[in-house]
């Protein structure tokens, strides 16, 4: 995994840290782990860890930085890092439970439509298809249930989460966006 991305999710981990007190975070998988949720096996860990490795080689092949904010940031400093939340509650709207066990709350939280042929956000423009996007599009259709949303903070800043039940539990990435408020 190259350094620009574990710099790029590392940045999304410590904006999300500023915000609330975030879920426990493995900086050597890059992953964050739910509130009260036990470490998943080293199998799944692995796994999640090439989710988010994936989602980079993705956004990085659409000049994007964060497969999830896609092409509407204004930022590209932020990249994807995965997240487990185990057993549970998450599935579509349960938003709130997904935020609480990630230790952010507050703001507006929006679905954000996902592509029916990639299973990404609608917000990275992806009129061609790479290599990279096939592979995480082949990972992302491996989850059941799957979908996103965003939360709109009281900063610049907008937090999405792409959710999806595994045969182990509920997973995915979360990202931010930026936006100035011109």
């Amino acid at each position: 995994m190259n350094q620009a991305f574990r710099q790029a999710a590392s940045a999304t981990v410590q904006r999300l840290q500023s915000k609330s007190q975030i879920a426990t975070f493995l900086p050597q998988r890059l992953l964050l782990i739910g509130q009260g949720v036990a470490e998943p096996s080293d199998q799944v860990a692995a796994d999640l860890e090439s989710l988010a490795a994936s989602a980079q080689s993705a956004a990085t092949s659409l000049l994007c930085s964060s497969i999830l904010a896609g092409h509407t940031s204004e930022s590209d400093d932020f990249g994807d890092a995965a997240i487990w939340l185990g057993q549970g509650a998450f599935g579509k709207g349960q938003e709130q439970a997904v935020l609480k066990s990630l230790g952010l709350e507050g703001g507006q939280i929006s679905s954000v439509e996902l592509s029916p042929q990639t299973h990404i956000p609608k917000t990275v423009n992806a009129s061609s298809t790479t290599p990279e996007l096939q592979s995480l599009s082949a990972k992302l259709a491996e989850l059941q249930d799957l979908y996103c949303f965003s939360l709109q903070s009281d900063s610049s800043d907008v937090i999405y989460s792409l959710v999806g039940r595994s045969k182990n539990g509920w997973e995915g990435l979360v990202g931010i966006g930026t936006w100035s408020d011109d």
